[in-house]
């Protein structure tokens, strides 16, 4: 089976295949599973029926799509997103049969055929082939990116913004990266991570100031990231922890950034992603790398020391694909998907059991 695209969610991870087969693990209830032999049965629960991996704790990768091959996919906060590849746009709830996959259901209103999906906590947005960009769910903090009129938001375009290119989705704000390399934000604020200068939240697509053309972008749960064609790094938001990572300028030491600083690393960054307090990333040689917290393993090291400076995963190489999650990590490479950091719900395909998994493992497809 070969993996073409990965992605982490609050406590699931998916992984989409080259024939258009999803599969999930994580997060998921399987309906009418039976504990394997030696299972703990006091687990989570005393009703054998829901007893952890029944438990929205599955350790095995799951199939979500039987029957209807999905050309993208994105896992959220509350549902993974998947677009068929006959172009309908399908919210996929986390309670899986082994027949039928996913219980799933079309997203309404949305025209076909997105190139690419993503999910805030209550927010879902489709980018098209044309650079126009939809969003829906609930506008909290601007998420939505237009002026909303009710509490919950059927699907319409978001407007000011020019032809975009790639979106990344943090907890409540958007960045959106145009096809001439500006970068646009939009939503919740309140640590920097619009890097508008201020902590004002938009309803309104707001442009980054940049010093460079970028070519990919980033955002964790409130900070975010630009990379520009050599690789440079730039950063804004949350820096508590040291996710952001430490300025070229050392004076500029923070715990946010309201605008964007030349971030140092002493490698060229190929991919990069972010989660609750921690950055992940590549070198242009396929190496990863990572910063910040350490709370549930996300530096795939033990302890709890956070670290501002990238740190090496010594055991991965040649890795093309990078997801993080709220606190657990997804790498793609030849040999497979990989993941570490918080597994209580199996979102690293280990047995809840194991609620940290300190070190990158490969996830067995079954």
């Amino acid at each position: 089976m070969k993996i073409t695209q990965i992605s982490a969610g609050r406590d699931r991870s998916v992984a989409l295949a080259s024939d258009g087969s999803a599969y999930g693990w994580g997060g998921i209830k399987l309906l009418g599973a039976t504990l394997p032999p030696g299972y703990p049965g006091e687990l989570c629960t005393s009703n054998a029926t829901e007893i952890g991996h029944n438990r929205y704790a599955q350790p095995i990768p799951r199939a979500l799509n039987a029957g209807a091959p999905f050309a993208t996919v994105n896992d959220g906060y509350i549902d993974t997103v998947g677009v068929e590849r006959s172009g309908s746009v399908l919210s996929c709830r986390p309670v899986v049969s082994p027949e039928k996959g996913a219980m799933r259901s079309a997203v309404a209103g949305l025209p076909p055929s997105p190139v690419q999906v993503a999910l805030t906590e209550s927010g879902g947005f489709a980018l098209y082939a044309d650079g126009a960009v939809w969003s829906w769910g609930m506008p909290a903090h601007g998420q939505l990116g237009r002026e909303a009129a009710s509490r919950l938001e059927a699907p319409a375009p978001i407007t000011g913004l020019s032809r975009i290119a790639a979106l990344a989705a943090g907890h409540g704000h958007v960045l959106a990266l145009d096809r001439s390399g500006k970068v646009w934000a939009w939503g919740a604020n309140g640590a920097g991570q619009l890097g508008a200068g201020h902590l004002a939240q938009s309803a309104r697509p707001v442009q980054v100031a940049l010093p460079a053309p970028v070519k990919r972008i980033a955002a964790g749960d409130t900070h975010s990231f630009a990379v520009d064609a050599m690789g440079r790094l730039w950063g804004w938001g949350a820096n508590n922890f040291g996710q952001v990572g430490e300025a070229l300028n050392p004076r500029l030491a923070a715990a946010y950034f309201t605008s964007p600083h030349r971030i140092k690393t002493d490698f060229p960054v190929a991919q990069i992603d972010a989660g609750m307090f921690y950055t992940v990333a590549t070198s242009t040689q396929g190496d990863v790398f990572g910063w910040g917290w350490n709370g549930m393993g996300q530096m795939g090291r033990q302890g709890l020391a956070f670290s501002s400076k990238p740190l090496r995963f010594k055991e991965l190489s040649n890795v093309t694909q990078l997801a993080a999650g709220v606190g657990h990590v997804l790498a793609l490479n030849d040999r497979g998907v990989h993941a570490w950091g918080d597994n209580r719900a199996s979102a690293c395909g280990q047995f809840p059991s194991v609620t940290v998994q300190a070190s990158p493992v490969l996830v067995a497809f079954a």
